[in-house]
């Protein structure tokens, strides 16, 4: 009995620990504040956990910012569309999203469009992308079984 007991312990251990690696975006952002800039991607990395943006930002006084946008995951982003390559440097952006609690040069970012109004989606799991995942699959599904 003592063994099943310590199995069940260890697989527990085991399977719960990549889940508290993960952090709720809410630990690093104010998400009742969103912010919107513009400013010019100076390298974009689609990795795991989260996908980067980094950006600058020139004020008003001309000095430039420099920020980082902190989006889902690659693999998460991959199911929406997203490639390696969807932002380059260079690229002009206009993002929105959540700013840090510690007030650093940091944003939980909520979606990003080009200089000029081209959307190319949110950086958080938005709600809509996941709908249109599961509607994009329940149409597959209703197609193979011919309805």
């Amino acid at each position: 009995m003592k063994s099943k007991i310590s199995i069940a312990i260890l697989v527990a251990v085991v399977l719960g620990s990549p889940a508290a690696a993960h952090h709720n975006f809410a630990a690093h952002y104010r998400l009742d504040e969103l912010v919107e800039l513009s400013g010019v991607v100076t390298e974009f990395r689609f990795v795991n956990p989260h996908v980067r943006v980094y950006f600058e930002v020139r004020g008003e006084d001309g000095s430039v910012e420099s920020w980082m946008a902190e989006g889902d995951a690659s693999v998460a982003l991959r199911r929406t569309g997203w490639t390696e390559d969807q932002l380059e440097p260079g690229d002009r952006i206009e993002i929105s999203g959540h700013p840090s609690h510690r007030g650093s040069n940091m944003l939980g970012w909520q979606s990003i469009s080009f200089v000029g109004g081209t959307a190319i989606g949110g950086g958080d799991g938005r709600y809509e992308e996941r709908v249109r995942i599961l509607e994009d699959s329940l149409a597959e599904f209703r197609r193979e079984r011919g309805r």
